[in-house]
């Protein structure tokens, strides 16, 4: 009954290395929800940093750059901070709150 003496073996299960793409109307759906996230973030302060573990994690924030921009009325930057993220940057706009954007997490460059 579950002594010390009943071990089972666990294995991993092989799977394939493939992704599911994203529909075409779940791609606009996600983009449109990173573009208001990240978007509020850049009205407060000025910049964000959002994760980006993959090329097509990069490639669709960049697209979200141009929809902020519109949103916004305001050029944004998007750049890769590191191998893991995306720092946005509004650029000719001052933030509504303050200088935050000299605060910890400024760009190292």
């Amino acid at each position: 009954m579950g002594g010390v003496g009943d071990v089972r073996e666990v294995r991993e299960v092989p799977q394939e290395a493939t992704r599911t793409p994203l529909t075409a109307e779940e791609e606009l759906r996600a983009r449109s929800v990173f573009a208001t996230e990240i978007g509020a973030q850049l009205a407060r302060q000025g910049w964000a940093v959002f994760p980006a573990h993959t090329p097509e994690e990069r490639i669709r924030l960049f697209a979200v750059a141009r929809i902020i921009e519109e949103r916004l009325g305001h050029r944004v930057e998007a750049v890769p901070e590191d191998i893991l993220s995306m720092r946005f940057t509004l650029v000719g706009a001052a933030p509504e709150v303050g200088p935050a954007a000299g605060a910890a997490g400024q760009p190292n460059g």
